[in-house]
């Protein structure tokens, strides 16, 4: 059997119920926001109280998108005896947006251990707010459990709220009810703190095995600037653009629904049912069409309709499934024909195609690159939107083409909630209000820049730019090119340098971060990293190939990050350290590589 703490595993809850345990004597997480970047620290302390040698697992859910900074692991063992290091194992598992890291010990009676894991991210605005989501699952009532949160922004806070205590993966009305209970919230125009600490008996209150939940924050920013936030510390600097109040843009939209026999069941009626849902969204202007494929392709309408004719379109024989194959080639280039009328219209409207699919190419064109290349000749100036629905999606192939035209890919979960996950994403693609922005800074004050020209910016969203400025730099000269509503519209600012780093009063709110400088150090390197790896995704020369995982590869060892190119290996140090050593280096969540781990 599998003793679990730390994270106790769900299909594991019933064996820890029913074996004895080792005693978890401490559980804390604490993540610090600042500006959006995020630093997460999770720390548990376990006790081998039982007279037999146990496995120690330790296990954290950390969002997809982090890198892991640190791992520290220590021992106490008051001469009774030393950890098994030669059973110690480690892995990380993707999940349902999450990825799990797990690492196991053997460990002998009288064994007390120590566990901490740090991991970094850059908090997404979607939907009008940004969300902190921090795994608790410790496997058992904790004494000593706490989660502390600490989120500052420069430009102030517009509404921070702590969401009941999410139990499930799966989506549901998030946003109401009340925080959970022991909750402490306090907060000024620019910072909040956030502490929880439940008691034993609030925790077997949720469960007998304690909490299994994930503490969630939301927030947003006040950026009141059309031209967005811009901030500067020792020779960095990260914009972050995000103008509110600007018309929307009327959309025409092209839905891509694969209605192969794979579908049959849960999927299509899943499917179905969003479909309803956002056809009766539309906004007024707007027009769409929808086109079905398997091995054959068919258009609803030779063009578009207004949104005033969608009650009826989403029909049991429209959305007849076939037996055949996926003909994924041939519905893109349905797609483009529909789109290629509008690139000689004068009308300001932004074309989007959302396509869904849960399998891979077998009728028709099947090769990959040349489907890739395909699609970018037709679609021109329309982005497109991959949704692989389930595990049998090709998903990379929908990440590239995604890429390659103005869009992004996500995954659709085989769950209860998938036509909730549909309509979700829809929502934030549903409301443009700029196309083809250039965001510049000129007279070559800058370098280093990760990607500043973006396709759309959708309403409740948020486009974010960092680079490296040269020395002797006094002001930043920014410029800024959009279409809106109605016309290209140009503006240019000039941001102080020196105002930047001198005028902010968040250090006080800070604390984990060694200043305001480390933050902004570290989102360069970590937007540029997800940069390359994209670029590296999105070629099939090897050359090019090698180059882009070189560059990633060496600024994940200069930044310490566990990335897809590094790897994450645990080394002992010179001289024995404490349990409390241990402790007192992870809770200061310290940024520099840490002696109990290396990246390689």
């Amino acid at each position: 059997y599998l003793l679990c703490f730390g994270l106790c595993c769900l299909h594991c809850v019933t064996v820890c119920a029913c074996v004895p345990q080792m005693t978890v004597t401490e559980y804390h997480v604490r993540s610090s926001v600042v500006s959006r970047y995020a630093v997460t620290t999770v720390h548990s302390s376990v006790w081998n109280q039982l007279s037999v040698t146990k496995e120690a697992a330790f296990e954290v859910d950390l969002p997809s998108a982090a890198f892991i900074s640190n791992f520290t692991m220590a021992k106490q063992m008051n001469n009774l005896g030393k950890i098994n290091q030669k059973h110690s194992k480690s892995g990380l598992v993707i999940k349902r947006e999450i990825e799990r890291f797990r690492v196991a010990v053997s460990a002998p009676p009288g064994a007390r251990l120590s566990f901490c894991l740090t991991y970094e991210e850059l908090l997404i605005r979607r939907l009008g707010r940004y969300e902190l989501s921090l795994g608790l699952r410790a496997g058992q009532p904790v004494e000593n459990l706490t989660v502390e949160v600490t989120v500052s922004e420069r430009t102030g806070l517009s509404f921070i709220r702590v969401l009941p205590l999410k139990t499930s993966r799966l989506l549901n009305g998030q946003g109401d009810g009340d925080p959970p209970a022991s909750t402490l919230i306090e907060k000024n125009k620019k910072c909040a703190r956030i502490h929880y600490s439940p008691s034993v008996q609030q925790q077997t209150s949720l469960s007998t095995q304690g909490i299994n939940a994930d503490f969630i924050v939301h927030y947003d920013v006040e950026l009141r600037d059309i031209m967005g936030d811009i901030q500067v510390y020792d020779g960095y600097f990260v914009h972050y653009f995000a103008p509110r109040g600007l018309p929307v843009v009327p959309k025409d939209v092209i839905f891509v629904i694969d209605i192969s026999g794979s579908m049959i069941g849960t999927k299509i009626k899943q499917t179905k049912q969003a479909m309803g849902t956002i056809l009766g969204d539309l906004r007024e202007g707007d027009h769409f069409n929808i086109i079905t494929f398997s091995d054959r392709v068919q258009t609803w309408r030779k063009d578009f309709i207004s949104e005033t004719s969608a009650e009826s379109i989403v029909t049991d024989t429209y959305f007849l499934l076939s037996s055949s194959g996926t003909n994924i080639n041939a519905a893109l280039i349905s797609a483009a024909r529909l789109v290629s009328p509008l690139s000689g219209s004068s009308s300001r409207r932004v074309p989007l195609v959302i396509f869904l699919t849960d399998g891979e190419a077998t009728i028709g064109v099947t090769a990959g690159d040349t489907i890739l290349s395909n699609a970018r000749q037709a679609l021109s100036t329309a982005s497109l939107f991959g949704l692989a629905f389930g595990d049998d999606a090709d998903f990379l192939l929908l990440k590239r083409l995604a890429l390659d035209n103005r869009g992004v890919a996500r995954m659709v979960y085989e769950d209860a909630d998938a036509a909730l996950q549909l309509k979700g994403f829809y929502d934030e693609v549903a409301s443009p209000l700029l196309s083809d922005i250039q965001l510049t800074y000129l007279d070559e004050q800058a370098f280093d820049v990760t990607c500043s020209l973006f396709p759309n910016y959708f309403q409740g969203s948020e486009l974010v730019v960092a680079g490296r400025v040269k020395p002797g730099v006094k002001d930043l000269k920014v410029a800024m090119s959009a279409v809106d509503s109605k016309q290209r519209v140009k503006l240019e600012n000039d941001v102080s340098v020196a105002g930047s780093q001198e005028s902010d009063s968040l250090d006080e709110c800070v604390g984990d971060l060694e200043g305001m400088s480390s933050f902004v150090h570290r989102l360069w390197a970590y937007s540029t990293i997800k940069e390359l790896l994209l670029a590296k995704l999105n070629t099939t020369d090897p050359s090019l190939q090698r180059l882009l995982a070189d560059k990633a590869t060496n600024l994940s060892l200069r930044y310490n990050f566990v990335t897809p190119v590094t790897s994450l290996v645990v080394v002992k140090p010179d001289a024995d350290e404490t349990t409390t050593q241990a402790t007192n280096h992870c809770s200061s969540a310290q940024q520099s590589p840490s002696p109990h781990s290396s990246v390689v």
